[in-house]
């Protein structure tokens, strides 16, 4: 196991490298759950309202109790379609090569498993049963809060007064030059509960307070579409007495940059990890990955060549994952692989080919294996799991563990709540990675750092392996434009583009060189963590190993001295630079 996997142990639903652990039904799991409406499964059955999705599975052989003897997947199979308590909606069967191929692989850790729907009270007694391992087909979450918007705990409705009539907030979005803005999204963070409307064709939000007045609003967060920076408003900016409706005005990109996007610009994260210092000839090429998320605009101009396929698994389609339904699948794709086109922005691994697993909105963890099943008959280098599930899942755990026989490495999103690291960046088999920001990178970001320079922004969490720049990154937007954007998923996004370059041009990785198992997983993240610098000032529990330096990481040349080096940022240009060709 690598050294990170040691560090990670015991976190989680799984063991080690090697034989999957038990964990039995995850800790907390509630087998009441919150009943399904009545809903068409995968198999066109129809689930009763008040009944749960579950996934059940024959417990592996060497981790049943004493001398309970194994159960077959097709007896569990046909014992479970014979019950008239039990719907079964589909199953998830471990992939394997056809043939002679499927004698070297290693036998899965993960085994066949069934989507079922029954009453919480028939799941409780099944899970009772020690052949059997039955868990919550748990909905799939972000488990993120943005960082411009003040966390506000959230308010028990047995003590909020709603309003007889609730009040009205009018919202208009314009440019500087008084121009609207349609489609900005608009928060308004009141004191009891965020309301939220989006801005139409004339650029007007109109926002709907159930237990708040204008003049109790703290905050308001406006986020365009693209082009534009996002902006948060405070104070005398405000409704005041009387008032229910206000002007918010958005700063463009090209404000800042002369040209954007026509002319490129290269953002303050490349600098930060010195990609601007390695080859031209560093694209990632023969690379794949895998973007686990709700989509990606195929459509955009700098992804259209670079997103090779996908396939949406919540509809069960080979189409539909062109359409991005929350703009972060696209976000990520743009730090991974943006075209090479001298406009908006590039990629850091251009070449690289990337498939988007469409799992937002409505995804289950079903839904989850289903697309880890696809990496693994695919032959995906590495994965980034834009998601995080509400409870441990040890079924998720195995099947991530035969990923990893199979020489994919996983990456996620340590996750943007600033509390703990989300399941599953939490398993040792999953490179977990927490945001960088740095002053000046953003107007409208407050200073958070004692001095200027790279700092943590609050909403990165403990917990994370690495980390890397996740905030004011600029990058692609769903409607063919450009947005800054923020997270650990961007963060995830710059340590997924790098490991691909580290597959394609690093001496011990590049090729048919190393082969696509455990090993070269192993290799990766140690070469990885071997590349980092410390952070100086920061929280060590929320930094890991560190940011990685792009030119050590890659072999060229050797680390930094002191964080901070590398780069600079000057806050009149919002951290960036225009782009210059690779030395």
């Amino acid at each position: 196991m690598s050294e990170g996997g040691r560090a990670k142990a015991g976190r989680g639903a799984s063991g080690g490298s090697g034989t999957p652990a038990e964990a039995g039904v995850p800790a907390g799991t509630t087998f009441a759950g919150a009943p399904e409406q009545e809903e068409a499964g995968r198999s066109g059955r129809t689930v009763p309202a008040g009944w749960g999705r579950y996934l059940v599975a024959p417990r592996p052989l060497g981790l049943l109790p004493g001398a309970v003897p194994p159960i077959e997947a097709s007896v569990l199979w046909s014992l479970l379609e014979e019950d008239g308590e039990v719907r079964v909606l589909g199953q998830v069967r471990p992939s394997r090569s056809r043939g002679l191929g499927a004698i070297a692989e290693p036998a899965p850790a993960c085994p066949p498993i069934a989507v079922v729907a029954m009453l919480p009270e028939r799941a409780r007694a099944l899970a009772a049963n020690p052949q059997v391992v039955v868990e919550a087909d748990q909905p799939l979450a972000y488990a993120a809060a943005h960082p411009l918007v003040p966390q506000v705990p959230a308010a028990d409705p047995a003590w909020a007064a709603p309003l007889t009539e609730p009040a009205a907030l009018t919202v208009r979005v314009v440019g500087s030059d008084q121009q609207p803005v349609p489609g900005a999204q608009v928060w308004a963070i009141g004191a009891t509960a965020p309301s939220h409307a989006v801005t139409d064709i004339t650029g007007t939000a109109h926002l709907t307070l159930p237990a708040d007045i204008p003049e109790t609003v703290h905050a308001l967060y406006v986020r365009p579409v693209g082009g534009y920076w996002p902006t948060r408003v405070q104070g005398t900016a405000l409704p005041q007495d009387g008032q229910d409706q206000t002007t918010v005005e958005v700063r463009a990109l090209g404000e800042d940059f002369e040209g954007f996007p026509g002319r490129a610009v290269t953002g303050w994260g490349q600098q930060a990890m010195r990609l601007t210092q390695i080859p031209p000839t560093f694209r990632g090429h023969g690379t794949t990955i895998a973007l686990l998320d709700a989509g990606i605009d195929a459509d955009h101009p700098d992804l259209k060549d670079t997103v090779a396929g996908g396939h949406d698994f919540v509809a069960g389609s080979a189409h539909g994952w062109q359409k991005d339904a929350t703009g972060r699948g696209t976000w990520c794709a743009g730090v991974i692989a943006a075209a090479d086109n001298h406009t908006g922005m590039t990629g850091i691994a251009a070449d690289t080919r990337l498939h988007a697993l469409k799992l937002f909105p409505h995804g289950r963890v079903s839904h989850l294996l289903e697309a880890l099943d696809w990496c693994l008959t695919h032959g995906i280098d590495l994965a980034q799991l834009n998601l995080a599930c509400p409870q441990p899942s040890q079924l998720l755990a195995w099947k991530i563990l035969d990923l990893r026989a199979a020489g994919c490495t996983l990456i996620a999103p340590a996750g943007d709540t600033g509390h703990a690291t989300a399941f599953p960046a939490t398993l040792p088999t999953v490179l977990s990675v927490g945001a960088l920001a740095h002053t000046g990178t953003h107007p409208d970001h407050p200073r958070q750092a004692a001095w200027p320079g790279p700092y943590l922004p609050a909403y990165t969490p403990a917990g994370a392996d690495l980390i890397a720049p996740g905030d004011a990154i600029i990058t692609t937007s769903p409607d063919g434009d450009y947005t800054p954007a923020d997270g650990t998923a961007i963060a995830a996004a710059h340590i997924t583009a790098l490991a691909a370059l580290l597959l394609a041009h690093h001496d011990q990785l590049r090729g048919q060189i190393h082969p696509a198992t455990h090993a070269r997983v192993d290799h990766l993240t140690t070469l990885l963590r071997a590349g980092t610098h410390p952070m100086p000032g920061t929280d060590p529990t929320r930094t890991g190993a560190g940011l990685p330096d792009a030119p050590t990481v890659l072999g060229l040349t050797t680390p930094p001295t002191q964080a901070g080096t590398p780069f600079t940022t000057d806050p009149r240009q919002g951290g960036l630079q225009y782009a210059q060709p690779r030395t």
